[in-house]
């Protein structure tokens, strides 16, 4: 008798074997999802592995199959165990991010609509009668005689004949029309009309590029290519042209992109260039009706093309033939949540198991990645001009301590040379976008009498503003209530507010330049499911003069007539607890400057900063990302840190400050105790408070480790956990490669 072993949902990751019931025989294969029995209640599973043998006393058969065919790949189950010892995880965890909880739970479906079929088309002479003793009912059948099959959803074929129920029901009667339920796929992009497109004449750059593109498609195990190219330099149709290469190939290809906001837009292109190839679109703002039709469509090979945030690394493409990071350095690609996987460093590994092609591209690579093409683990290949001979936008930096000093009454939110700027923007009618990393209207709430600030009671975050609300509001857990009118503790009415959000510019912008039409992006604006391409659709068609917003408008999106980009503090951020700071900030102020100047009209960027001088400012304002990496890998190396190091995070949670503390301080004194099991370059760190201490009303406390030898460190530590005994409520996580530090 044949076995099955399987990994049942929210198991705790432990494998059960079952045996094979003679009627399932030759269908349940590796990756088959299926119902077993567990205990005394049905459960499902997904068959990991077929063994020969099992010594299991009293084995139970499989219940039934559940899906048709399997709904993971043998290399997908590979990458899954990859994840689950690389990141410290059991496997069930790993599977969950693998396959998507839409399949896994089956209880969304297909969509079902009534269609109507003609059955037997009338002559001319019967058609005429009909016409004249019944016309809305000769409507309906002249239409399904016209299409092709002579088939259509009910709703719009009554609507386009002017017709009625009754009517189609008279010809269901006569036998000249039948009904029948039809599947029918929800498309997240249905009404959207896409203009085809051809591909665009490669410069001398871009040809070089994608010739060694097309090279690594024909390699049997290509080496990752890191493309650093500038913004505007064309990476896109780099990108478009290898996956049109792919496709005559045979295969498919997954496109990653970092923001669900760049999805619209990228969807556009490629649906454009590929009308006639199934494109599939797999991103975190999908109803569960259509992630179910989108996931189910790539499984069917009916799409050939993904494109999506990062759980799209995951799609069950077969025969792939290329996979594209785009904007690599983005943090979105790294999970937050078990498992804390990240994105690009999985599609360089799935390339590595389907023996395809991986291109990471950015104008801004991360330094990890920048460090693997020095050392030659990847391949790096650069465009250093943008196309069309455009030049990169011209830096301006403004002083905000003099703007401050001429101001009396404190610094403006809009210095002079910003307003100037944008002023001779709109009288050119060109358009301006400001960006400012800070939604809400005001960031904290005081009171000068008293000192009162208004704390988040479950954060170590004080409470924003938002003003259309008249709400204070933690961004961290949600937490939020009614604006105090006077001070709550001393009951002063001159409580104050201070620091500014996106909502406050909005407010200042629409004020200096009254004529002007202003939106903002942010996630208070950007909560209906159509926002984003509905903003993105009348910016682009210039029906928005400045656009406003956070971090979802820096990078990606392509505006020729927008020629000018204002920073409003180019601070935020530069001075965290975070070894990474300085390159997130140089990261962030090269992708925003990029939006300019990418038409005929050169760009220019203004950088409001209180801090003008610091490296990343500086090397961002000369576009010299060579200088900064230089510098950055130097003082890395010098201290030890990623990427001549690998680090590993452990964090405990607990609501009791002091039992955190004290799980972390033993675990701590574990790992001392068990030095000899770590690399011997390990660097310890000691337990200490998070910098963000409290969040969601958990008290957080951190340990590092760093070692130049991942897989030893990853082992010892597991081995000490497994020692350890938790206290009931502390939750200990373990993130290796972190990218969140606070």
């Amino acid at each position: 008798m044949p076995f099955a072993r399987v990994l049942v949902d929210q198991s705790g990751g432990k494998a059960l074997d079952y045996a094979i019931p003679p009627e399932l025989e030759g269908k349940v294969q590796v990756g088959s999802r299926v119902a077993v029995s567990v205990r005394r209640r049905s459960a499902t599973a997904t068959v990991i592995e077929l063994p020969e043998t099992s010594d299991v006393p009293g084995i139970r058969p499989l219940e039934r199959l559940l899906t048709p065919r399997p709904v993971l790949t043998p290399r997908l189950l590979r990458l899954a165990r990859w994840m689950a010892g690389y990141y410290c995880c059991p496997l069930e965890v790993a599977m969950r991010a693998v396959l998507p909880q839409v399949v896994r739970k089956g209880k969304v479906g297909f969509k079902q609509q009534l269609a109507a079929r003609l059955v037997r088309p009338l002559a001319p002479e019967w058609l005429a009668e009909l016409t004249r003793r019944a016309p809305k009912q000769a409507a309906i059948v002249e239409i399904l005689a016209e299409a092709t099959p002579p088939v259509m959803l009910i709703a719009p074929l009554l609507k386009t004949a002017g017709s009625d129920r009754g009517a189609l029901t008279a010809l269901v009667s006569k036998g000249i029309v039948s009904t029948h339920a039809e599947t029918v796929e929800r498309d997240p992009h249905e009404g959207e009309t896409f203009v085809a497109s051809a591909p665009h004449p490669l410069n001398e750059e871009q040809g070089a590029v994608f010739a060694r593109v097309c090279a690594a498609l024909e390699e049997r195990e290509p080496k990752p290519i890191l493309l650093h190219g500038v913004t505007g330099s064309g990476k896109t149709e780099i990108y478009l042209q290898g996956i049109e290469r792919v496709l005559a190939r045979g295969q498919s290809a997954i496109m990653l992109v970092p923001e669900i906001a760049l999805t619209p837009q990228t969807v556009e292109r490629f649906r454009s260039r590929f009308a006639a190839i199934g494109v599939a679109v797999l991103h975190s703002h999908l109803s569960e009706g259509e992630r179910h039709d989108e996931w189910h469509k790539i499984n069917d090979g009916r799409a050939r093309i993904v494109i999506g945030a990062r759980s799209a690394v995951f799609a069950p493409l077969e025969n792939l033939g290329l996979i594209v990071v785009d904007e690599e350095h983005e943090n979105s690609y790294k999970q937050e949540e078990a498992p804390r996987y990240h994105a690009r460093d999985l599609a360089v590994l799935r390339g590595h198991f389907e023996g395809c092609a991986v291109v990471l591209g950015s104008a801004t690579p991360s330094l990890e990645s920048y460090h693997n093409a020095r050392s030659g683990k990847y391949e790096l290949l650069s465009m250093r001009l943008r196309v069309d001979d455009r030049k990169m936008p011209y830096f301006r930096i403004i002083d905000m301590r003099l703007e401050s000093r001429r101001n009396k009454g404190g610094p403006s939110v809009i210095s002079e040379k910003m307003r100037q700027g944008i002023e001779a923007r709109l009288a050119r009618r060109e358009q301006s976008i400001l960006f400012l990393n800070r939604r809400g209207f005001s960031t904290a709430l005081s009171c000068d009498a008293c000192g009162y600030v208004a704390q988040c009671p479950n954060c170590s975050l004080s409470l924003t503003f938002h003003r259309a609300e008249n709400r204070i509001v933690c961004h961290l857990c949600g937490h939020h209530a009614l604006a105090p009118a006077k001070c709550p503790d001393c009951k002063d009415p001159g409580i104050k507010y201070t620091g500014i959000g996106t909502e406050k510019v909005e407010e200042i912008v629409v004020k200096m330049f009254p004529k002007a039409v202003v939106r903002r992006m942010d996630a208070d604006t950007m909560t209906r499911k159509e926002a984003y391409r509905e903003t993105l659709t009348a910016f682009r068609t210039g029906k928005i003069d400045i656009l406003l917003g956070t971090q979802m408008i820096a990078k990606g999106l392509h505006f020729p007539n927008v020629t000018l980009v204002g920073i409003i503090n180019a601070d935020m951020g530069l001075h965290l607890p975070d070894f990474r700071a300085g390159e997130r900030v140089f990261q962030l102020l090269t992708q925003v400057a990029g939006r300019a100047g990418r038409g005929d009209v050169e760009g220019e960027v203004f950088v409001q900063s209180f801090t003008p001088h610091h490296p990343a400012i500086q090397y961002a304002r000369h576009h010299d990302y060579d200088g900064f990496a230089e510098q950055e890998i130097e003082w890395r190396q010098q201290w030890d840190y990623p990427p001549f190091t690998r680090m590993v995070l452990v964090t405990t949670r607990s609501p009791h400050q002091e039992l955190g503390r004290f799980t972390l301080e033993t675990l701590a004194r574990r790992i001392a105790e068990a030095k000899a099991e770590f690399p011997g370059d390990t660097i310890f760190g000691e337990a200490t408070p998070a910098p963000l201490e409290k969040s969601h009303g958990s008290y957080r406390h951190h340990l590092s480790l760093r070692a130049r030898s991942i897989g030893r460190l990853c082992t010892a530590l597991q081995a000490v956990l497994a020692r350890l005994t938790l206290p009931e409520e502390v939750v200990l996580t373990v993130d290796v490669d972190p990218y969140q530090l606070l």
